[in-house]
């Protein structure tokens, strides 16, 4: 059985993808919990980094930079 994915490509997904971006932006550090998880099981079955994978992503890439500029 294929599993099947969202098309992250169609107009209506980007614009929810946009507007739970924008939820978890604003509202992050007044979520529950609960809601937190909530949120980081759309972004998985969206098929997109968590909340929290992508502050390791972006952490990951502030120390490449700063290693490549010799600091």
């Amino acid at each position: 059985m294929n599993k099947q994915k969202a098309n992250i490509e169609s107009p209506m997904t980007q614009n929810l993808i946009s507007l739970l971006s924008d939820l978890e932006n604003s509202d992050r550090q007044r979520m529950s919990s609960s809601g937190k998880e909530y949120l980081d099981r759309i972004w998985t079955l969206l098929g997109l980094p968590t909340y929290d994978k992508m502050v390791k992503m972006n952490e990951e890439l502030e120390n490449m930079d700063v290693k490549d500029k010799g600091l």
